[in-house]
Order: structure tokens, then C-alpha cells, then sequence
């Protein structure tokens, strides 16, 4: 879905070249996705729970172009995957924020170049153009060389901001919380050290008693 939706929006010409199947694989591609939530709702024991918290798949079934949302899970999980390596966070840590930030910088970039490439007052003209102003808003630098026009553009805009300001804060928190348990298991090893020594001073004033 990443696939077609960045080749269709991007205007690229595999897919100018093939709009007719670029169609029925986006049409397979939404009869997946209402595959995966009928199989996922038959299989749920309690039915009615599995549907009160399932809404936004539903939801994202019954009005295709919402499918773009379902990135966000794509992100959640190769997150929840990456927290395997939470022992490792020099590791981690670049693996996490390129994933994250590539994955949003495609997409805003396809989404605001599909809305403003149809404006007549638009700045952001070109694919490179839509790649540049998406990693200066993501990382939130915002040159204001290249800025979007439309309604639809802006509300790219600020979804793009609110992702990178997630992955800069969740980014910022992992690697507090990894500094903060290192100083805690140096300490917790300095107190076992210091318990014993005072045994073995014990043991030798009890020797030379």
C-alpha cells in the first residue's frame, strides 16, 4: 500500500504508465483490509469488545482514503519490535528514529505533493520540492523556503509536525530512561561493594580480636 500510494501521489511514471492496474491492486489492497477486520472480528471471543475497540479499522474499511492512517500502526510495530532491543540503545535508538522518520517523511511528502501540485499559487512544485519541505517540517526547522497553500497541505503539515515532535520526544525519553537505570545499576553495584567491604572489616576485627 506505501508502494502504490507514494507511486500514485508522487505521479511517478509507473504508475501514469498503469493507472488501470495501479487501480485493482488498491482495490485488492481495500479488499485485504476488509479481509483482515472480518477474520480478526470472527475469530475475537467477545465481539462486541473487539468492535467498540476496532473503530478506526472499521472506520478505515468504509472510507479507503484513510487508509494512509494505518502507516501509523505500520510504525507502531516495527517500534513494539525494536523494544527487543532496548538493551542495546546506542543500537536502537538510530534504527528507531530513521524508520520512523523515513516512513513519515514519504508519506507527507506524496500526500502534500498530490494536494498542492494541483494549485495555481502553490511553491512546492516539484517531488523534490515535497521530500524537502517533509524533513524540514518533521524535524521541525521549517525554512519556510517551501510551504504549503492548500487546507488539505496544511493539515498535512501539522500531522507531519506532531509526528516529529513524537519521535523526537519518545527518542529523547528512551534514552533518559536507558541513562537513568545505567546510573541506578552503578549505584545498586557500589552499594553491594561497599556491603562487602564493611563484611570483610567486620571479619578482621574479628580476626585480630
Amino acid at each position: 500500500f506505501l508502494f502504490v500510494f507514494c507511486a500514485s501521489n508522487f505521479q511517478l511514471q509507473i504508475a501514469m504508465r498503469n493507472s488501470q492496474l495501479f487501480s485493482i491492486v488498491d482495490k485488492i489492497i481495500w479488499a485485504l483490509f476488509l479481509l483482515d477486520y472480518l477474520i480478526m472480528f470472527g475469530l475475537s471471543h467477545d465481539r462486541k469488545k473487539y468492535f467498540k475497540s476496532h473503530l478506526f479499522q472499521l472506520v478505515v474499511v468504509f472510507v479507503p482514503f484513510l487508509r494512509i492512517f494505518r502507516i501509523g500502526m505500520l510504525v507502531l510495530v516495527i517500534f513494539s519490535a525494536l523494544g527487543n532491543l532496548k538493551n542495546r540503545i546506542l543500537v536502537s535508538i538510530p534504527i528507531y528514529t530513521f524508520t520512523a522518520s523515513l516512513l513519515f517523511v514519504l508519506v507527507g511528502a506524496a500526500s502534500v505533493f498530490d494536494a498542492e501540485s494541483r494549485s495555481d499559487d502553490s511553491n512546492i512544485r516539484t517531488r523534490e520540492d515535497a521530500l524537502w519541505w517533509a524533513v524540514v517540517t518533521i524535524f521541525t526547522v521549517g525554512y519556510g523556503d517551501r510551504f504549503p497553500v492548500t487546507s488539505e497541505g496544511r493539515l498535512y503539515g501539522v500531522g507531519l509536525m506532531i509526528c516529529g515532535i513524537a519521535i523526537v520526544g519518545s527518542v529523547t525519553a528512551t534514552f533518559a530512561s536507558w541513562l537513568v537505570n545505567q546510573v541506578r545499576r552503578v549505584e545498586s553495584e557500589n552499594e553491594r561493594i561497599e556491603v562487602k567491604l564493611d563484611r570483610i572489616e567486620d571479619s578482621l576485627r574479628r580476626i585480630q580480636s
